[in-house]
């Protein structure tokens, strides 16, 4: 006698048809999604929300909206704090002014944790350099700063020998735009390793480009350090106002946002020398407000 039925011979049939069939369309499905992941960009199916880009091609950040100045919050020092103590002698805060630290790789490895519990309340973290130079520590800083409850911002050295549309896609694919952080610096100085010395119309014209796209990135305007020699050269970006931040020895004359008092301060959790800064959070907040 057979071992099974007709009947039973064809349903097995069927089963193993629609096995079949049920095994072509997961390989169709697999072979588009595929195709699309190829075409779409490398990592681009693994993003939680598109990259927003600006209106020429510069990323902003998966998260971004315009950043709320009320948002920037720096705390005051505590009184008696050991950050108070490294004012140079005959400096003192005035009402308004808070003490800050600004830091790249030269200060290598550092204890947020001891810094914080010094009395630090705000950090501004060196970022990017030109074109294709990462500090770093800056992810880290970025990281343990915040964990310690340190209003942080970025800032980027730049040069002579990139374009400032390069240096600004650069930038903002570097640093992420966090609403609750300071506003982004542009560092203008002559000690990096380009020695290029283009005429100040074109510089002028670079600095511009890169201004302007890292503030519509951003929604807010950028805070400019500059060197005394660069401003000998090539002045500062004075199309509107932008806050100020100033290296001097005697506090500066004017609205300066931030003046940088010292190269020299010493402060738990970092070792060797670190730049102490007196800010004016109101001051900053109102000038980089768009």
């Amino acid at each position: 006698m057979p071992r099974y039925t007709r009947e039973q011979i064809y349903r097995r049939r069927r089963i193993v048809a629609l096995a079949i069939l049920l095994l072509l369309i997961s390989l169709i499905f697999y072979l588009i999604s595929l195709v699309v992941s190829l075409f779409s960009g490398p990592g681009e199916a693994n993003q939680a929300a598109p990259v927003q880009v600006l209106g020429d091609g510069v990323p902003i950040g998966r998260n971004w909206k315009p950043a709320n100045p009320k948002a920037m919050v720096v705390k005051e020092n505590p009184p008696g704090s050991e950050i108070r103590q490294q004012l140079p002698r005959g400096i003192k805060l005035a009402p308004g002014e808070v003490l800050g630290i600004d830091v790249s790789n030269h200060q290598e490895e550092i204890n947020w944790k001891w810094v914080a519990d010094s009395g630090v309340t705000y950090a501004y973290l060196k970022a990017t350099e030109g074109v294709g130079f990462t500090d770093a520590h800056f992810a880290q800083n970025w990281e343990g700063a915040r964990k310690h409850g340190i209003t942080v911002g970025a800032y980027h050295y730049f040069t002579l020998c990139s374009s400032g549309l390069d240096q600004a896609r650069f930038f903002l694919e570097t640093v992420p735009v966090v609403e609750d952080s300071l506003p982004p610096v542009v560092d203008l100085e002559f000690d990096g390793v380009c020695d290029a010395r283009p005429p100040g119309e074109k510089v002028n014209a670079e600095v511009d480009t890169f201004v302007k796209l890292v503030e519509r990135a951003w929604g807010r305007r950028v805070v400019v350090y500059t060197s005394q020699p660069w401003r000998n050269a090539y002045g500062t970006p004075a199309e509107v106002e932008r806050p100020q931040w100033y290296y001097a020895n005697n506090r500066p004359e004017g609205e300066h946002a931030i003046w940088q008092v010292t190269f020299k301060a010493r402060v738990p959790g970092i070792a060797g020398n670190v730049d102490l800064d007196i800010m004016r959070p109101a001051v900053l907040r109102r000038q980089t407000a768009l």
